[in-house]
Protein backbone atom coordinates (compact mmCIF):
# COMPACT_ATOMS: atom_id res chain seq x y z
CA UNK A 1 0.00 0.00 0.00
CA UNK A 2 1.07 3.54 -0.67
CA UNK A 3 1.55 5.87 2.29
CA UNK A 4 -0.27 9.09 1.39
CA UNK A 5 1.17 10.84 4.45
CA UNK A 6 4.68 10.56 3.01
CA UNK A 7 6.27 12.79 0.37
CA UNK A 8 9.42 10.98 -0.68
CA UNK A 9 10.80 13.33 -3.35
CA UNK A 10 11.47 16.92 -2.35
CA UNK A 11 13.93 19.56 -3.48
CA UNK A 12 15.27 22.53 -1.56
CA UNK A 13 16.79 26.00 -1.92
CA UNK A 14 20.08 24.17 -2.58
CA UNK A 15 18.75 23.21 -6.03
CA UNK A 16 20.20 25.53 -8.70
CA UNK A 17 17.09 25.23 -10.87
CA UNK A 18 14.64 25.37 -7.98
CA UNK A 19 13.36 28.23 -5.83
CA UNK A 20 14.47 30.13 -2.76
CA UNK A 21 11.60 28.72 -0.66
CA UNK A 22 12.94 27.91 2.78
CA UNK A 23 13.01 24.45 4.29
CA UNK A 24 10.61 25.76 6.93
CA UNK A 25 8.14 26.64 4.16
CA UNK A 26 8.18 22.99 3.07
CA UNK A 27 7.62 21.87 6.65
CA UNK A 28 4.73 24.29 7.15
CA UNK A 29 3.13 23.06 3.94
CA UNK A 30 3.47 19.46 5.15
CA UNK A 31 1.94 20.29 8.52
CA UNK A 32 -0.99 21.95 6.79
CA UNK A 33 -1.62 18.89 4.63
CA UNK A 34 -1.15 16.30 7.35
CA UNK A 35 1.94 14.84 5.69
CA UNK A 36 4.09 13.24 8.36
CA UNK A 37 7.16 11.94 6.51
CA UNK A 38 9.36 14.13 4.32
CA UNK A 39 12.38 12.95 2.38
CA UNK A 40 14.51 15.74 0.98
CA UNK A 41 16.25 14.38 -2.11
CA UNK A 42 18.36 17.19 -3.48
CA UNK A 43 20.22 16.60 -6.75
CA UNK A 44 23.58 15.16 -5.76
CA UNK A 45 26.71 16.85 -7.11
CA UNK A 46 28.29 15.30 -10.17
CA UNK A 47 31.70 13.64 -10.22
CA UNK A 48 34.50 16.03 -11.15
CA UNK A 49 35.01 14.82 -14.71
CA UNK A 50 31.34 15.01 -15.64
CA UNK A 51 30.30 18.13 -17.57
CA UNK A 52 26.64 19.10 -17.24
CA UNK A 53 25.21 18.96 -20.79
CA UNK A 54 22.28 21.29 -20.10
CA UNK A 55 22.48 24.84 -21.47
CA UNK A 56 22.14 26.40 -18.01
CA UNK A 57 24.59 24.03 -16.28
CA UNK A 58 22.24 23.91 -13.29
CA UNK A 59 21.27 20.25 -13.00
CA UNK A 60 22.75 19.58 -9.57
CA UNK A 61 24.02 21.30 -6.48
CA UNK A 62 27.73 22.03 -6.22
CA UNK A 63 30.19 19.95 -4.26
CA UNK A 64 30.61 22.92 -1.92
CA UNK A 65 26.88 22.97 -1.19
CA UNK A 66 26.62 19.33 -0.18
CA UNK A 67 27.90 19.71 3.43
CA UNK A 68 25.69 22.79 3.86
CA UNK A 69 22.67 20.83 2.61
CA UNK A 70 23.39 17.96 4.97
CA UNK A 71 23.77 20.33 7.92
CA UNK A 72 20.53 22.15 7.05
CA UNK A 73 18.46 18.94 6.89
CA UNK A 74 19.97 17.64 10.11
CA UNK A 75 19.08 20.93 11.81
CA UNK A 76 15.55 20.68 10.42
CA UNK A 77 15.19 17.20 11.92
CA UNK A 78 16.10 18.57 15.34
CA UNK A 79 13.72 21.52 14.98
CA UNK A 80 10.67 19.41 14.04
CA UNK A 81 10.80 16.17 16.03
CA UNK A 82 7.07 15.67 15.44
CA UNK A 83 7.82 14.92 11.77
CA UNK A 84 9.79 12.08 10.23
CA UNK A 85 12.27 14.14 8.23
CA UNK A 86 14.74 12.13 6.17
CA UNK A 87 18.01 13.17 4.59
CA UNK A 88 18.30 11.92 1.03
CA UNK A 89 19.77 12.59 -2.38
CA UNK A 90 18.56 12.23 -5.92
CA UNK A 91 21.55 10.60 -7.57
CA UNK A 92 21.97 10.74 -11.32
CA UNK A 93 22.63 7.62 -13.28
CA UNK A 94 25.35 8.88 -15.65
CA UNK A 95 26.23 6.26 -18.28
CA UNK A 96 29.99 5.91 -18.35
CA UNK A 97 30.46 7.58 -14.95
CA UNK A 98 28.98 4.90 -12.71
CA UNK A 99 32.17 4.05 -10.81
CA UNK A 100 33.07 7.71 -10.32
CA UNK A 101 29.59 8.47 -8.96
CA UNK A 102 29.80 5.60 -6.49
CA UNK A 103 33.29 6.45 -5.24
CA UNK A 104 32.60 10.18 -5.09
CA UNK A 105 29.39 9.92 -3.04
CA UNK A 106 30.15 6.88 -0.90
CA UNK A 107 31.82 8.91 1.89
CA UNK A 108 28.42 10.51 2.51
CA UNK A 109 26.41 7.28 2.47
CA UNK A 110 26.40 6.69 6.22
CA UNK A 111 24.79 10.10 6.77
CA UNK A 112 21.95 9.44 4.33
CA UNK A 113 18.61 7.91 5.26
CA UNK A 114 17.65 6.96 1.69
CA UNK A 115 18.32 7.94 -1.90
CA UNK A 116 16.69 7.93 -5.32
CA UNK A 117 18.49 6.89 -8.50
CA UNK A 118 17.26 8.88 -11.50
CA UNK A 119 18.24 9.22 -15.13
CA UNK A 120 18.14 12.72 -16.64
CA UNK A 121 20.56 12.20 -19.54
CA UNK A 122 20.75 9.73 -22.41
CA UNK A 123 23.93 8.64 -24.15
CA UNK A 124 23.65 8.99 -27.94
CA UNK A 125 26.67 8.33 -30.15
CA UNK A 126 29.02 9.03 -27.27
CA UNK A 127 27.28 12.26 -26.25
CA UNK A 128 25.08 12.68 -23.18
CA UNK A 129 21.95 14.62 -24.03
CA UNK A 130 19.44 16.08 -21.53
CA UNK A 131 16.06 14.37 -21.36
CA UNK A 132 13.94 16.88 -19.45
CA UNK A 133 15.61 20.29 -19.74
CA UNK A 134 13.18 21.73 -22.30
CA UNK A 135 10.81 20.72 -25.08
CA UNK A 136 13.33 22.05 -27.60
CA UNK A 137 16.28 20.06 -26.28
CA UNK A 138 14.10 16.98 -26.02
CA UNK A 139 13.08 17.37 -29.66
CA UNK A 140 16.76 17.44 -30.57
CA UNK A 141 17.09 14.12 -28.76
CA UNK A 142 14.10 12.67 -30.63
CA UNK A 143 15.56 13.73 -33.96
CA UNK A 144 18.95 12.28 -33.08
CA UNK A 145 17.55 8.80 -32.33
CA UNK A 146 14.67 8.81 -34.81
CA UNK A 147 11.45 8.80 -32.78
CA UNK A 148 9.87 9.37 -29.38
CA UNK A 149 9.46 5.62 -28.97
CA UNK A 150 13.17 5.11 -29.63
CA UNK A 151 13.95 7.59 -26.86
CA UNK A 152 11.78 5.51 -24.52
CA UNK A 153 13.44 2.27 -25.59
CA UNK A 154 16.93 3.67 -25.07
CA UNK A 155 15.95 5.27 -21.78
CA UNK A 156 14.65 1.98 -20.40
CA UNK A 157 17.54 -0.04 -21.81
CA UNK A 158 20.17 2.32 -20.40
CA UNK A 159 18.63 2.33 -16.93
CA UNK A 160 18.31 -1.45 -16.88
CA UNK A 161 22.01 -1.74 -17.74
CA UNK A 162 22.91 0.82 -15.09
CA UNK A 163 21.23 -1.20 -12.35
CA UNK A 164 24.07 -3.70 -12.57
CA UNK A 165 26.07 -1.34 -10.34
CA UNK A 166 25.87 -1.55 -6.51
CA UNK A 167 23.76 1.55 -5.86
CA UNK A 168 22.80 0.24 -2.43
CA UNK A 169 26.20 1.52 -1.33
CA UNK A 170 24.67 5.01 -1.64
CA UNK A 171 21.44 4.08 0.20
CA UNK A 172 19.47 3.97 -3.08
CA UNK A 173 16.18 2.18 -2.48
CA UNK A 174 14.05 3.33 -5.42
CA UNK A 175 14.19 4.51 -9.00
CA UNK A 176 13.08 8.06 -9.79
CA UNK A 177 10.50 8.97 -12.46
CA UNK A 178 11.08 5.76 -14.42
CA UNK A 179 9.45 7.12 -17.59
CA UNK A 180 10.70 10.72 -17.52
CA UNK A 181 10.56 11.19 -21.34
CA UNK A 182 6.74 11.25 -21.16
CA UNK A 183 7.18 14.81 -19.86
CA UNK A 184 6.83 15.79 -23.55
CA UNK A 185 4.61 12.97 -24.79
CA UNK A 186 1.76 15.21 -26.00
CA UNK A 187 4.09 16.63 -28.65
CA UNK A 188 4.45 13.21 -30.32
CA UNK A 189 2.40 10.27 -31.51
CA UNK A 190 3.41 7.07 -29.81
CA UNK A 191 2.10 3.78 -28.48
CA UNK A 192 3.42 2.35 -25.20
CA UNK A 193 2.90 -1.19 -26.50
CA UNK A 194 5.79 -0.55 -28.89
CA UNK A 195 8.19 -0.17 -25.95
CA UNK A 196 6.64 -2.95 -23.86
CA UNK A 197 9.57 -5.34 -24.19
CA UNK A 198 12.07 -2.80 -22.87
CA UNK A 199 9.67 -1.69 -20.13
CA UNK A 200 9.17 -5.25 -18.92
CA UNK A 201 12.90 -5.99 -18.90
CA UNK A 202 13.54 -2.88 -16.83
CA UNK A 203 10.79 -3.65 -14.34
CA UNK A 204 12.02 -7.22 -13.98
CA UNK A 205 15.51 -5.90 -13.32
CA UNK A 206 14.19 -3.48 -10.70
CA UNK A 207 12.23 -6.27 -9.02
CA UNK A 208 15.25 -8.58 -9.04
CA UNK A 209 17.43 -5.88 -7.52
CA UNK A 210 14.85 -5.21 -4.81
CA UNK A 211 14.32 -1.55 -5.60
CA UNK A 212 11.08 0.40 -5.42
CA UNK A 213 9.62 3.05 -7.69
CA UNK A 214 9.11 6.77 -7.23
CA UNK A 215 5.42 7.38 -8.06
CA UNK A 216 6.06 10.93 -9.10
CA UNK A 217 3.23 13.45 -9.41
CA UNK A 218 5.32 16.14 -11.13
CA UNK A 219 4.08 14.93 -14.52
CA UNK A 220 0.58 16.05 -13.57
CA UNK A 221 1.93 19.60 -13.46
CA UNK A 222 3.65 19.42 -16.86
CA UNK A 223 1.41 20.61 -19.71
CA UNK A 224 2.95 18.28 -22.29
CA UNK A 225 2.60 15.24 -20.00
CA UNK A 226 -0.61 15.31 -17.96
CA UNK A 227 -0.02 12.25 -15.82
CA UNK A 228 2.11 11.00 -12.97
CA UNK A 229 5.43 9.42 -13.86
CA UNK A 230 5.27 5.63 -13.37
CA UNK A 231 1.46 5.48 -13.39
CA UNK A 232 1.43 3.66 -16.74
CA UNK A 233 3.83 1.00 -15.51
CA UNK A 234 2.25 0.70 -12.08
CA UNK A 235 0.04 -2.33 -12.72
CA UNK A 236 2.90 -4.36 -14.16
CA UNK A 237 5.26 -3.19 -11.43
CA UNK A 238 2.80 -4.06 -8.68
CA UNK A 239 2.38 -7.56 -10.13
CA UNK A 240 6.15 -7.98 -9.79
CA UNK A 241 6.01 -6.94 -6.14
CA UNK A 242 7.72 -3.60 -6.68
CA UNK A 243 6.77 -1.11 -3.93
CA UNK A 244 5.94 2.56 -4.57
CA UNK A 245 6.86 5.72 -2.72
CA UNK A 246 4.73 8.72 -3.52
CA UNK A 247 6.71 11.85 -4.36
CA UNK A 248 5.74 15.33 -5.50
CA UNK A 249 9.21 16.19 -6.86
CA UNK A 250 8.45 19.66 -5.47
CA UNK A 251 10.92 22.42 -6.30
CA UNK A 252 8.69 25.00 -4.57
CA UNK A 253 6.98 24.56 -1.22
CA UNK A 254 3.45 24.89 -2.58
CA UNK A 255 3.96 21.75 -4.69
CA UNK A 256 4.66 19.51 -1.70
CA UNK A 257 1.95 16.86 -1.71
CA UNK A 258 0.58 18.11 -5.02
CA UNK A 259 -1.48 15.52 -6.88
CA UNK A 260 -1.65 13.07 -4.01
CA UNK A 261 -5.45 13.21 -3.79
CA UNK A 262 -5.70 12.59 -7.52
CA UNK A 263 -3.52 9.48 -7.23
CA UNK A 264 -5.53 8.25 -4.25
CA UNK A 265 -8.73 8.47 -6.30
CA UNK A 266 -7.42 7.21 -9.62
CA UNK A 267 -4.78 4.60 -8.84
CA UNK A 268 -6.62 1.33 -9.42
CA UNK A 269 -3.47 -0.70 -8.73
CA UNK A 270 -3.50 0.25 -5.02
Amino acid sequence: MIDFTRDGHLHTPFCPHGSSDSLEAYVNRALGLGIKTLTFTEHAPFPARFLDPTPDKDSAMSVESLPLYIEAIQKLKRSYPELDIRLGLEIDYLPGCESETLSFLEPYADILDEAILSQHFLLVDGELLPVDFSAESFDTLVRRVGSFEEVMRRYYTALAAGLAFPWERLKVDRIGHIDLPIKYQHNYTWDRSNVQAEQTRLLQTIATRGFGLDLNTAGLRKPDCGQAYAIDVATEAAALGIPFVLGSDAHVAIDLGAGFEFIQKKATFL
